[in-house]
């Protein structure tokens, strides 16, 4: 197995294929990566962006529809029952309360990004101050869909949204302008408990501009745009290691694969040379 000392691992790559592990036109994933044939429903339908999702639309049918405000977001009522319904790694709903006692939609990050998420996908569709559940929405809402559900949404999630809205760190498209290199590197980056400085070291293309700004500004922006959203369809873990007794944002952070990692996704890469460091 490559560990994040052995940089960079895309190095590893035949060009041919570190070209198909980038988004070409009129793709919805680059064609080296695919979800696996005999995924199970019941393997995925746990991952806190589906539950939330489905959480969502079945509140949309329950209703007939979610109420929108001017700005198009949802009703502090919608808002708070999702909140209260839902489970999301590295969210702390607790301190969400402590500093928003009346929780606006931008003050719940992952009912925002669910919202969004979902209208992208087709899955939740406004009419004047409503938002409905489509038909398509509807049927990747039942239990046995979750697979499918789980392809929507990853597809949604990596090439169809931009991540950088969420976290306002200012160079745009960075790592998502190849993320499916990232998410093959991370697929043979080893099995440990690793900072996301350090996978981001081994797994990202380096761009110049990234020394702009401040030195934190590129670990924050992987770890936001690459490893959180990971989590959220269960394909990697996190834990928070340091001082039990300091705030969580003093804290740092540690992500490794999930075993769902390797059941869910493909990859139709070459090898150009056998692993090892990079010089």
């Amino acid at each position: 197995m490559m560990t994040p000392a052995d940089l960079p691992i895309w190095a590893m790559l035949t060009p041919p294929s570190l070209d198909a592990l980038l988004l070409g036109r009129g793709q919805t994933v680059p064609r080296a990566i695919t979800l696996a044939p005999d995924l199970d429903s019941s393997s995925v339908a746990d991952a806190p962006l589906l539950a939330t999702t489905r959480l969502m639309i079945q509140r949309a049918q329950a209703i007939d529809g979610l109420t929108l405000t001017a700005t198009g977001a949802l009703s502090r009522a919608d808002v708070r029952a999702i909140f209260n319904a839902m489970s999301w790694p590295g969210y702390d709903k607790v301190n969400a309360l402590a500093m928003s006692k009346v929780l606006n939609e931008a003050d719940v990050l992952p009912v925002e990004l669910t919202r969004l998420t979902a209208q992208t996908a087709r899955s939740l569709r406004k009419r004047g101050k409503r938002l409905l559940a489509t038909k398509l929405g509807s049927g990747l809402a039942e239990a046995e869909a979750a697979a499918e559900l789980f392809a929507k949404l990853f597809a949604t999630i990596f090439w169809q949204t931009n991540l950088s809205y969420f976290d306002r760190v200012p160079f745009e498209a960075w790592p998502q302008n190849h993320v499916g290199i990232v998410l093959w590197c991370l697929s043979v980056a080893g099995e440990g408990w690793f900072l996301p400085e350090d996978l981001m070291r081994s797994c990202t293309v380096w761009e110049p501009a990234l020394i702009e700004g401040h030195a934190d500004f590129p670990a924050y922006a992987f770890e936001s745009r690459v490893l959180r959203p990971l989590s959220w369809f269960g394909l990697l873990e996190m834990r928070i290691i340091g001082d039990p007794d300091a705030s969580t944002w003093q804290r740092d952070r540690q992500y490794r694969k999930a075993t769902l990692f390797d059941l869910a996704l493909r990859f139709d890469v070459k090898v150009a040379r056998p692993p090892g460091p990079a010089h």
